[in-house]
């Protein structure tokens, strides 16, 4: 079911099914700033990823000597989250463990997704609380798809438009994890040249899979058109970031994906409380975390 929140500069469509935000529009122009979901390249647009991030090991994981299947970045986008509580201006999904739940992850634990609309764009806030008697293993992250280039613009495709990087302003040159053909964090890495803090999006970028960028510092990253002008930039304190689009230069989108978590290294064999980026809420406790989408304000217009 869709749910719609309005303030006097924008207008937020999100679905109960995965808690995921479809539409994010700017009344003073009509500009909507999210993908629309296209099936030919990728049919979503803001997918939840809990509680895994990314492809595991064998497609599965191991707690307490016990092996356990898991699809790729979880469960969390593909169940239907009840209504919390609405107000104008935010909503609050919930979810919990299940019985179908427990078949892939023996735990109990009750996810609440909020999304808050601000004045220039939206605030998402996670909680992951422990119900159960034993600790809570988990990652979380978003996955938002931006259009790219910026809606207007769109005769002109995503290449040459940039990505920018902040808290790597100063730095020539980040290096990327890379991916095995099963979706693995290898043991090459890819540089990424930066001026400023940012990088032009070629035609074969995302030819590898995403770029993934561990503890780099980074602490929100941005879209800009061709011409350096900055549309959207999503903040956020975690330790990983995903960039990602699907490697058709010709699909008009850009993820710009902050991680808590991430995927397994290739040939990895301990069990999940070893797994890197992977946090824990004892019983009766609640995690919290989340990021911002701001829409900057910039003429488009050519």
């Amino acid at each position: 079911m869709r749910f719609i929140l309005e303030n006097e500069n924008l207008r937020l469509e999100a679905e109960s099914f995965g808690a995921e935000l479809k539409s994010l529009v700017r009344k003073s122009d009509g500009r909507e700033y999210l993908w629309s979901g296209d099936p030919a390249y990728w049919g979503k647009t803001a997918p939840l990823l809990f509680p895994f991030i990314g492809k595991l090991q064998d497609e599965s994981y191991t707690y307490r000597g016990r092996v356990y299947p898991m699809d790729k970045h979880g469960f969390g986008q593909r169940v239907d989250y009840e209504v919390a509580g609405q107000e104008a201006d935010r909503i609050r999904f919930v979810t919990a463990d299940s019985e179908k739940t427990r078949e892939k992850y023996p735990f109990s634990f009750r996810l609440e997704v909020e999304y808050v609309l601000l004045e220039d764009g939206v605030r998402e806030n996670w909680y992951v609380t422990d119900t159960g008697k034993e600790p809570l293993y988990f990652s979380v992250g978003g996955h938002g798809a931006f259009a790219c280039p910026p809606a207007g613009l769109a005769g002109q495709g995503r290449t040459g438009c940039q990505v920018k990087l902040y808290g790597a302003e100063e730095k020539e040159c980040l290096y990327s994890l890379r991916l095995d053909k099963k979706g693995l964090i290898t043991s090459q890495l890819l540089p990424v040249g930066l001026k400023d803090g940012r990088f032009v999006i070629t035609e074969d970028l995302f030819a590898g899979d995403a770029l993934i960028f561990d503890r780099e510092g980074i602490t929100a990253a941005a879209l800009c058109d061709p011409a350096g002008r900055e549309y959207v930039r999503v903040e956020c304190g975690c330790p990983v970031w995903g960039i990602w689009s699907h490697p058709d230069p010709g699909a008009s989108y850009v993820c710009l994906e902050p991680w808590y978590g991430i995927c397994d290294f290739a040939g990895f064999e301990g069990e999940l409380p070893e797994r890197p980026h992977t946090y824990q809420a004892l019983p009766g406790q609640t995690w919290t975390g989340g990021n911002t989408v701001r829409l900057v304000e910039t003429d488009l217009k050519r």
